[in-house]
């Protein structure tokens, strides 16, 4: 048997070097633990908190009690109710008022967007305010796309400017024969698809006025002249013209409709092709004169419904009130053609004022009188007032007796409209 020595200094080079392969091995053990605590926090992360529905804080805004609803007044069985009222900016002066406002309206299932920063421009009343602002009196000379479109004929002058036949003086012995032509001139471009070639012989304005409505309060009719002779340079008088405005209206709901006007000497309405209505001193239909008083002959009154005002005494007395025009149909969204013609035969004092029966409403609103509260037909919000037109006339006599203000449903409803020229420029 062989046995081997080894030195001191070959046992402590043997133990330093086993020392080194513990210390090795603990380090790599250390490594290895922390390189797995790491595996395992990376995987508990990802596959286990993942796991974990999120949790949001949700805000919960507080319940919205939405718009007060005014109690419903009663009615008197006999009238039809308002419109719903729909919450407006509304103007309490005819001046002009100008801004712009998108506005949805959803009535009866017709949605409709259009922009009221001219519907809601009003006049400043008549001669130089009717020039400015559009909405009633005989129109305004800001052209508005949400508007009729006027136009106005003096039957005095011929269309090269100089005196027509039928010119004369107030006064004169054959006043009362060129008034009869006229109404004849008149008639027969109401009873003949209102074709404006019998007015081109006679002088047309070279202003374009344009309206709202048709709401003139009782004036001297040189302020319609006034109107579309702003600067006075054209020499239209009072007496003997007519004035014609025309567009396209929109309905905004269907049903079955009816005008109901008052006028002097006359107005009267085309709607989709066909005359709807006809008011005022004479008789358009049958070229008939009432010699100035609609009661003198009370036949033109038979078959129609009558309201009598009492703010629109001075018209009641000659024409006994506004008279109903001929029922029509219309269907939501749709557009419909629309001429209404106004006019001063005689001379002296004129006015009229354009209201519409939703025939489809078993109630509307009523005057303190139980009158039936009649809307105002409009194509914007305007809303106009009479004492505001009065303010700005130039010829009007100031005696209350003669003033009249015609009533209205504030609440009237919008028919949209888009104004047309009517026929061709007279030559």
């Amino acid at each position: 048997m062989a046995v081997r020595f080894r030195t001191q200094r070959d046992v402590n080079a043997l133990l330093d070097k086993q020392n080194k392969r513990r210390r090795a091995l603990a380090v790599s053990c250390s490594v290895a633990l922390v390189v797995g605590l790491g595996l395992l926090f990376w995987a508990v992360n990802i596959f286990i908190a993942e796991k974990e529905e999120a949790s949001f804080l949700v805000y919960q805004p507080e319940e919205d009690p939405g718009p007060k609803m005014a109690q419903k007044k009663e009615m008197a069985s006999n009238v039809r109710p308002a419109q719903p009222k729909i919450d407006i900016i509304a103007a309490d002066s005819t001046a002009d008022v100008s801004f712009v406002m998108d506005v949805e309206i959803d009535v009866d299932g017709l949605s409709m967007d259009y922009d009221l920063t001219d519907g809601l421009a009003g006049g400043d009343g008549l001669g130089e305010g009717m020039g400015e602002g559009g909405g009633s009196g005989m129109g305004s000379g800001k052209k508005t796309e949400n508007a009729f479109e006027g136009r106005f004929w003096d039957f005095k002058k011929s269309s090269g400017g100089s005196g027509s036949k039928l010119k004369s003086e107030r006064g004169d012995r054959s006043t009362s024969s060129k008034d009869a032509e006229v109404l004849a001139l008149i008639s027969r471009f109401y009873n003949n698809g209102w074709n404006i070639t019998p007015f081109t012989p006679y002088y047309e304005s070279k202003t374009r006025l344009y309206t709202s409505c048709f709401y003139m309060p009782n004036c001297r009719d040189g302020e319609a002249c006034a109107a579309y002779d702003p600067n006075g340079k054209m020499g239209l008088a009072p007496a003997r013209w007519v004035a014609l405005y025309r567009a396209k209206v929109q309905a905004p709901k269907s049903g079955r409709f009816r005008f109901f006007g008052i006028a002097d000497s006359n107005m009267a309405v085309r709607f989709n092709g066909k005359n709807v209505l006809s008011c005022g001193i004479h008789d358009l239909p049958r070229n008939i004169s009432r010699g100035g008083n609609v009661l003198m002959n009370p036949s033109c009154l038979d078959g129609k419904d009558v309201v009598a005002y009492e703010a629109c005494n001075e018209w009641n007395k000659n024409m006994g009130g506004f008279v109903s025009g001929e029922p029509f149909e219309v269907k939501a969204g749709e557009w419909y053609e629309m001429q209404v013609l106004v006019t001063e035969i005689g001379g002296g004092y004129f006015g009229f004022c354009l209201l519409i029966d939703d025939m489809n409403e078993e109630i509307v609103k009523a005057t303190e009188d139980g009158k039936p509260l009649l809307q105002l037909f409009r194509t914007s919000f305007i809303a106009p007032n009479a004492d505001e037109i009065y303010a700005g006339v130039k010829e009007t006599n100031k005696d209350e007796s003669m003033m009249t203000r015609p009533p209205y449903d504030e609440d009237s409803m919008v028919w949209p409209a888009k104004p047309l020229k009517v026929g061709s420029k007279a030559k």
